[in-house]
C-alpha cells in the first residue's frame, strides 16, 4: 500500500469518527430532552438526585459532541484531542446508566470506543506532537 492509500485510509477513519461524534451528539441531545420531558420515568430507576441537572448535562455533552464533530470536519488537530476527551466523558456518563438502560448504554459505549479508536490510532494526533505518524 502506498503512502497516499494509507493517508486516505487514515482520513476515512477520522471522517468516520467525526460522523459518529455528530450522531452521538444528536442522540445525546434527544436523550437529554427526553430526560427533561419525562423525568418521572427515570426517578425510580436511577439514583441521581436531580434529574433536571442530569438531563441538562447529557444535552450539554451532546452539543459539545456536535460542535467537536464540526471542528474535526475542518481538520483541526486540537478538535481530535478534544473529541477523544468528550467521547470518554460520554462513555462514562452512559456507563453510569447501564443498569436501567443496558442496550442504549452499550450502543453509546461501542460508538464512543470507535470514536476513540478512529481519532487516536488513525488521527493526526501523534504526528503533530513529535511522534512520527504511521
Amino acid at each position: 500500500m502506498g503512502t497516499n492509500a494509507v493517508s486516505e485510509r487514515n482520513q476515512s477513519w477520522v471522517d468516520f469518527a467525526g460522523v459518529m461524534l455528530l450522531i452521538s451528539g444528536i442522540f445525546n441531545i434527544i436523550y437529554g430532552a427526553a430526560t427533561l420531558g419525562s423525568s418521572d420515568y427515570f426517578v425510580n430507576k436511577i439514583l441521581y438526585w436531580n434529574m433536571e441537572g442530569w438531563g441538562w448535562s447529557i444535552m450539554i455533552v451532546g452539543v459539545i459532541l456536535v460542535s467537536t464533530a464540526w471542528f474535526i470536519f475542518q481538520n483541526n488537530v486540537y478538535a481530535e484531542v478534544f473529541g477523544v476527551i468528550v467521547a470518554v466523558a460520554s462513555a462514562f456518563l452512559h456507563a453510569s446508566t447501564l443498569q436501567f438502560s443496558p442496550i442504549w448504554s452499550l450502543i453509546v459505549l461501542i460508538i464512543s470506543i470507535l470514536i476513540i479508536y478512529g481519532l487516536v490510532v488513525h488521527g493526526d494526533i501523534r504526528g503533530r506532537w513529535g511522534q512520527p505518524a504511521s
